[in-house]
């Protein structure tokens, strides 16, 4: 594995740390739910989009989906 030369600035790296004190913090998630989380899943619940109509699941809509699915 090649070194990076001491004059060339290190990449930006993700911010982990970050986001697991918010999920932990904010969300009440352990360091297992945090790491089983799919990125898609991690993005959705730390950044949930704004109410504007599209994101909002209307009250019918839950009920059908209970009735279809419940839980056992």
């Amino acid at each position: 594995m090649r070194e990076r030369p001491s004059n060339q600035p290190a990449a930006q790296s993700f911010p982990w740390r970050d986001l697991f004190y918010k999920a932990s913090r904010e969300l009440g998630w352990s360091s297992r739910t945090f790491w089983q989380a799919t990125p898609t899943e991690l993005a959705m619940a730390l950044f949930p989009e704004k109410p504007n109509g599209s994101a909002v699941m209307e009250r019918e809509t839950l009920e059908q989906l209970l009735t279809q699915f419940p839980d056992i």
